[in-house]
């Protein structure tokens, strides 16, 4: 799939994956170079090292989502924490994200990419902070919540600086960088929550917590003394020289600078105009436009009633409410297996999606979690231990495959320009509070539908309506323009009504 025309979404911080849509408004481009030749150049090494500073951001979040799960095991022990506070503990992160997303886009355009990326890991450490030296529940739950905040400004700023930063042909490739470091991220909090396991546990939590605080430090030095500002945020603030500058940094010698900087000037003011029409579009939308949406926030709210985050976050609970493990260090073993075969399938993910297409990888990942949902549904109630580790890893294997990354793809290129923006804002912001919902009441709906057996069966049932819902109302969107792909919605529509 070609990867050009990828400017558009630098005007929307706030929307944690618009940046990862631009490749799909014009499917047929690439970069010229000033010849008028097709460019196809490796970008400079300065891109790759960029790259890799923003994604320490999703790194940071992913770990806050690995750690946590140890934390709250040991927490529960320690202060003999009820159900709900765990989940009050999990879920926090997930609603305050939302709310940071929404707001991430006033932050980020006024204060640039850059500071975005500073004022992010100052947040975060801040609410690290909070929590390492916390006395109480109260004051744990207060630093969460601001890292929730620190997080939600993340999800937004670090895929949106590379889109905005890299050369058009290898935004695509480079913009999936952050997914996998969050991922990534995963895992390594995993390996923290294994090797501080052994530790007394009256201290090992607020070392746990302590490690989150290494990444951000160092991001806070990069964003301050290494990493440039976004081209496109220097030319909306009318700094030309500083972007050109910027770009002939991070794109090959054969590219066609001045070209990409009239470009862009050109994007900002067709972006300025479509948000002149505001909520408009969104809150009486035309049929095509009300079936866009509903694919699109559809897609967002059906990944996350999978329950992966109740798998994911909960890992090390369903571990030992199903005697897989008899202590904390083999309990967090186990967990860290299930970080590195997500990472593994994110990354195959990556590979196949422009190969073998979006629909049907969506349709196998739904189908193939309702059936491992259902096998860990089985092996909790038969307590087979063995069962309930292959349960979960083949579960993570097939959401990663598909649904996980395939999300924010699909949303991205099935909104328009005109309400881009502010659909994937909204589309955010929905899958964040269906995440906050799905960790809030893990613990105690599994306990008044009487064990995670009957928790995992309803929502094996409801993955199930996930892939319906793939089969029935998705389409594929596979190296199709925004023209083919709003054309064959609107022959669906008409074809639908009465």
């Amino acid at each position: 799939m070609s990867e050009a025309c990828q400017a558009h979404a630098g005007s929307t911080a706030g929307d944690s994956s618009d940046a990862r849509d631009f490749h799909v408004q014009c499917s047929s481009e690439v970069s010229m170079s000033k010849d008028g030749r097709k460019s196809r150049h490796s970008p400079p090494l300065f891109m790759y090292l960029m790259a890799g500073c923003a994604a320490l951001n999703s790194t940071n979040i992913g770990f806050d989502i690995g750690v946590s799960s140890g934390m709250a095991v040991i927490l529960q022990e320690q202060w003999q924490l009820t159900d709900g506070q765990i989940g009050q503990f999990m879920s926090s992160i997930a609603f305050m994200a939302a709310l940071g997303g929404l707001s991430s886009q006033g932050v980020s355009d006024r204060l640039g990419r850059r500071w975005t990326f500073a004022v992010t890991q100052a947040t975060l450490l801040v609410g690290l902070a909070i929590q390492v030296s916390a006395v109480s529940f109260i004051m744990v739950m207060v630093g969460r919540l601001i890292v929730g905040l620190a997080v939600g400004f993340g999800l937004a700023v670090d895929p949106l600086y590379i889109a905005e930063l890299a050369p058009a042909e290898h935004r695509g490739r480079l913009t999936s960088w952050p997914e996998i470091a969050i991922n990534f991220g995963i895992l390594l909090g995993f390996f923290v929550n294994w090797a501080f396991a052994d530790i007394d546990h009256a201290i090992s939590w607020r070392l746990m917590a302590a490690m989150g605080a290494i990444l951000p430090t160092i991001l806070l030095v990069l964003s301050l003394a290494v990493m440039p500002e976004s081209p496109r945020w220097l030319i909306s603030k009318e700094r030309g020289d500083e972007a050109t500058a910027v770009l002939r940094s991070s794109h090959s010698q054969s590219h066609d600078v001045a070209s990409i900087v009239e470009a862009i000037k050109s994007e900002i003011s067709e972006d300025q105009s479509n948000g002149s029409s505001g909520w408009v579009p969104l809150l009486c939308p035309d049929k095509v436009t009300r079936k866009l949406l509903l694919v699109g926030i559809g897609i967002a709210v059906a990944q996350q009633i999978t329950g992966v985050d109740s798998v994911v976050a909960y890992s090390p609970t369903i571990f030992k409410r199903g005697h897989v493990a008899t202590t904390d260090a083999s309990l967090f073993a186990v967990t860290m297996l299930v970080g590195f075969v997500k990472l593994a399938f994110i990354v195959l993910a990556a590979h196949y999606m422009d190969t073998k297409g979006r629909r049907p990888l969506l349709i196998f990942s739904t189908s193939a979690s309702a059936v491992c949902l259902a096998a860990l549904a089985l092996a909790l109630a038969l307590n087979i231990s063995w069962l309930s580790v292959f349960a979960v890893c083949s579960y993570v294997a097939a959401f990663s495959l598909g649904i996980g990354p395939i999300t924010w793809l699909m949303a991205a290129e099935i909104f328009p320009s005109k309400i881009r923006a502010k659909s994937m804002s909204l589309a955010t912001f929905v899958n964040r509070c269906t995440s906050g919902i799905v960790t809030l009441t893990f613990l105690p709906l599994s306990d008044a539908m009487g064990g995670q057996a009957q928790y995992f069966t309803l929502f094996a049932a409801l993955t199930v309506l996930t892939a319906v819902f793939a089969c029935v109302v998705v389409p594929e969107t596979k190296q199709q323009t925004l023209e083919q792909l709003h054309q064959q919605m609107g022959k669906m529509t008409h074809h639908a009504d009465p």
